[in-house]
């Protein structure tokens, strides 16, 4: 029942068909016709991989701030150190995305040791079906500025993976590179998840 003001109530004509017409509206309710269907959950978009490799936590830090960003643009991102990822991985990835400091004289960071291990090694798959970007960190008051993204970049496109958006290499000042390269990527993404479906249909 749909409450209603009375006559006798204490209102002028137009104030009781204001209030009648309000609660009519209030306490209304419009049942699906019983043909139709629940609304159903948009599909989840690209899968986006992110490794990094951190000896301090910056890094980390933006790739999980681009893991956010990417999931809030309707992608599905994955953030992963590389010590925690599993190569055999590697056969499912259609997209990639590297961050990774450099530590001491060039060399890779603690989390990345192993898994640049592997993929520098002769037990590296082909990659011809995977998209990738590297975000590299570094100094740029040491002579090997940026080494390991710089490595990471290299070897990931001579085992044939597809350079998405080049490599952008930040020093000491991160903010403006990491934003310069996640819109980079951002935009390769979006043209990317509107090729790949008809790419899979031809």
């Amino acid at each position: 029942m749909v409450p209603y003001i009375p006559e006798n109530a204490p209102f002028t004509p137009a104030q009781r068909a204001w209030l009648n017409g309000f609660l009519a509206g209030l306490f209304s309710t419009q049942p699906l016709p019983s043909n139709a269907s629940a609304p159903t959950a948009s599909p989840p978009g690209l899968k986006v991989t992110l490794l990094f490799g951190s000896q301090t936590g910056t890094a980390e830090g933006l790739a999980r701030e681009a893991g956010r960003r990417l999931n809030a643009e309707g992608f599905t991102a994955r953030v992963c150190s590389m010590d925690a990822y599993d190569p055999a991985d590697l056969a499912q990835e259609h997209v990639l995305l590297v961050v990774t400091s450099t530590y001491g004289e060039g060399e890779m960071p603690d989390n990345a040791q192993r898994f640049w291990a592997f993929l520098s090694s002769d037990q590296a798959p082909p990659l011809n079906h995977v998209h990738y970007s590297v975000l590299a960190l570094g100094d740029s008051s040491y002579p090997t500025f940026c080494q390991a993204g710089k490595a990471f970049d290299a070897r990931l496109e001579a085992l044939g993976a597809h350079r998405l958006h080049p490599r952008v290499d930040c020093d000491v000042d991160v903010e403006a590179p990491f934003t310069q390269w996640y819109q980079g990527v951002l935009e390769a993404l979006k043209t990317l998840s509107v090729a790949e479906p008809l790419r899979q249909a031809a």
